[in-house]
């Protein structure tokens, strides 16, 4: 359904230019917290934007006392695109709502608002890319917690991510280009609760600039998580895989995204997805996944076992599939790794170095938002860069058609921590697309399959105990 409404675009164009410069203003703290309490209905309704399938798609979705809901799409010349909303019941007696937003084009403003029963959002501001360039910032472990002591936990919590959010637009902005994607490894939350996703979507900036969502072992501790992050593109039936959480991939510019969830160690699954994804989208000339847990970085000595574990699973998947980037969480510790293929390292790397044609793959950890540690117990050989730091890290990583460009800043202190350059001549790179370690797929393949059934074991028990109603073969299974 489309009207042409040209004597809004005048208006139109004044809300876009509120709206953007708004984006960029700081909030004190004294404004989050009023804020908090005067527009708690509208924090409540968790609006946020993700990726669609590409560039020409985005998801928006919010929670709602009614399952009819739409969003109105505005474009600069004014003209109105209906887009309705499908509705998922949650366990308190709501409705999450996704209404997925299609046909962009490339380098365009637009504005939408979302509309359920008697309510309607602000109207919020987006742009899409129009080329191969843009830049994206990665943030792992930012765990916004829901804990009676301290009160407001969840307030002060969100509100670091919004500062964190804020310091990355504004230092993109200083570089002369726009934050165009957020990209979270997952541990949104700690104990994986609704309200707790309420705090992550109560800033501005994610309901205009769109959020890729990891789960992370935090984000299971609940079923909500299911509930929260429900519209995801280019999924698949994976089979055995995790009750709450699944793979999903997109693209944006020339880059593969693959969202991969490693609570699930089921692999047969993961490998029909990275095929699938691979298949769908064959030319794309970088391939960056994005998951939890941490391979290499030896930080934590208890951890070593489950580690290994998953190199062994997870590594033979990067080489055969030439990953060049995976982004990744879990320790709460910066590291960078030095190119790795069959689970050893090929090529050093250096802060502030430049790699061309990597025959392997790089693993990066960021630090926590909410939850920085220090206190490590020892590094791997394979790491060839690490910070230890109590401050907030977030990291700028520009994609281009022949690079990628990482730089590693604290808020606080406002510090380069870390940069890389990644280069490749062509879409293969330095990859070989094999690897040496394929002969034990079948072996892996039986070996995860039980413990992911183990793992959804526990996982069933303890959602039964919080209350939520899963029927059993659902929970071991992951359906």
């Amino acid at each position: 359904m489309k009207t042409f409404r040209n004597s809004f675009a005048a208006v139109l164009a004044v809300i876009m230019l509120f709206t953007c410069t708004f984006a960029a203003n700081a909030v004190s703290k004294e404004v989050w917290d009023s804020n908090w309490t005067a527009k708690q209905e509208d924090i409540n309704a968790a609006v946020v934007m993700t990726p669609g399938a590409d560039e020409t798609q985005r998801v928006i979705s919010w929670y709602s006392d009614s399952d009819n809901g739409k969003v109105v799409l505005y474009d600069i010349l004014g003209a109105d695109h209906i887009f309705n909303a499908g509705a998922t019941a949650t366990p308190d007696g709501d409705y999450r709502l996704s209404a997925t937003v299609t046909d962009l084009l490339p380098g365009r403003e637009y504005s939408y608002i979302c509309k359920s029963g008697d309510w309607e959002s602000d109207t919020y501001t987006f742009t899409t890319i129009d080329d191969a360039a843009f830049t994206a910032v990665y943030m792992t472990d930012i765990h916004v917690s829901f804990d009676k002591t301290p009160e407001n936990s969840v307030r002060d919590t969100a509100y670091n991510l919004d500062l964190v959010l804020e310091t990355a637009v504004n230092k993109a902005a200083s570089k002369g280009s726009t934050l165009d994607l957020v990209l979270s490894a997952g541990d949104q939350a700690s104990d994986g609760l609704r309200e707790e996703y309420v705090g992550v979507t109560a800033n501005k900036y994610l309901k205009e600039i769109p959020m890729a969502f990891c789960i992370g072992n935090h984000d299971r501790k609940s079923a909500d998580y299911n509930y929260f992050h429900v519209a995801k593109p280019n999924t698949i039936d994976m089979g055995l895989k995790s009750y709450t959480g699944t793979d999903y991939a997109f693209v944006k510019g020339n880059v593969l995204f693959l969202m991969i969830d490693t609570n699930n160690t089921s692999m047969a699954g993961h490998r029909e997805f990275i095929q699938n994804a691979v298949n769908t989208y064959p030319d794309t000339k970088w391939r960056v996944a994005v998951f939890h847990h941490d391979l290499y970085s030896g930080r934590i000595e208890s951890r070593e076992s489950e580690n290994a574990f998953l190199r062994l699973m997870w590594a033979p998947v990067a080489d055969e599939f030439g990953f060049d980037l995976c982004l990744t969480g879990h320790s709460h510790y910066y590291t960078i790794s030095n190119v790795m293929y069959n689970n050893k390292t090929v090529a050093p790397v250096e802060n502030g170095g430049k790699i061309t044609d990597p025959a392997g793959t790089v693993y990066m950890v960021s630090g926590s938002i909410n939850n920085p540690r220090t206190d490590a117990d020892g590094l791997s050989k394979n790491i060839g860069h690490a910070v230890l730091t109590e401050e907030k890290i977030y990291n700028l990583i520009d994609f281009s058609a022949n690079s990628i460009v990482i730089n590693s800043y604290t808020v606080e202190s406002d510090e380069c921590i870390g940069s890389l350059t990644i280069e490749k001549t062509s879409n293969a790179g330095g990859h070989s697309y094999s690897s040496p370690m394929s002969w034990l797929n079948k072996v892996i393949d039986v070996i995860s399959a039980i413990a992911c059934i183990v793992n959804n074991i526990g996982r069933y028990y303890d959602y039964t105990q919080l209350g939520f109603d899963i029927p059993l073969f659902d929970g071991l299974l992951g359906k």
